[in-house]
């Protein structure tokens, strides 16, 4: 099992964006809505609720992830009625949102599947695209991987196995700027998506 997360930085964020997001998740089979059931499902944030699950309407759903109201929603995909991927969209400052997938829970090839569908609609819309970075064992959970991908800094104790930012953030990384990494423009990645075992999409 796996306790890991894969995070998505990108610029930019309109509420449009929410539309195509989904529909480009759902063409990868991570479904918002649960399959055996029907429902949207977000999940409450709040001190005495929190972890619980909450149904909501595709279009109250669409309007709270365009985040003009608030600077974070937690909610579900599904790649099955019984297995869901824990996603979070947040807002940070200058216009960037990380959309956040976790990894807890998932079987090996449940997590491949996670990996191969974000990494495709990762690049289906690089051009906007700050940075990701994917542990799937969740070894660097502690890290501040906003500071990291937003700005080169925050030491690094260990290593995630996908690290990708903008050539200036790695330049100001003493750690990144002396790894061997891949061009993938307009980012550098160091380290990789996907097993070399996966033939699926890898950068």
């Amino acid at each position: 099992m796996s306790d890991g997360f894969f995070h998505w930085y990108r610029s930019g964020w309109v509420p449009a964006d929410v539309e195509r997001l989904v529909r480009d998740l759902e063409a990868q089979d991570l479904r918002l809505s649960n399959p055996a059931t029907g429902l949207i499902t977000q999940i409450a944030s709040g001190p005495e609720s929190w972890g619980e699950q909450v149904p909501v309407s595709r279009d109250q759903f669409l309007s709270d992830a365009a985040l003009t109201d608030d600077g974070e929603i937690n909610f579900q995909l599904w790649l099955s009625g019984d297995t869901d991927v824990f996603t979070r969209l947040r807002r940070l400052g200058c216009g960037v949102v990380v959309v956040e997938f976790g990894l807890d829970g998932l079987s090996l090839q449940e997590q491949a599947h996670v990996v191969r569908a974000v990494s495709r609609v990762i690049h289906a819309d690089l051009t906007r695209c700050i940075g990701f970075v994917l542990d799937r064992q969740g070894a660097t959970e502690d890290v501040d991987w906003d500071d990291v991908v937003l700005s080169g800094a925050s030491h690094l104790d260990s290593w995630p196995d996908a690290l990708a930012v903008r050539p200036e953030i790695l330049l100001r990384h003493p750690q990144l700027a002396a790894a061997q990494g891949t061009e993938m423009p307009p980012l550098i990645l160091v380290g990789r998506l996907l097993p070399p075992t996966d033939h699926g999409c890898d950068a």
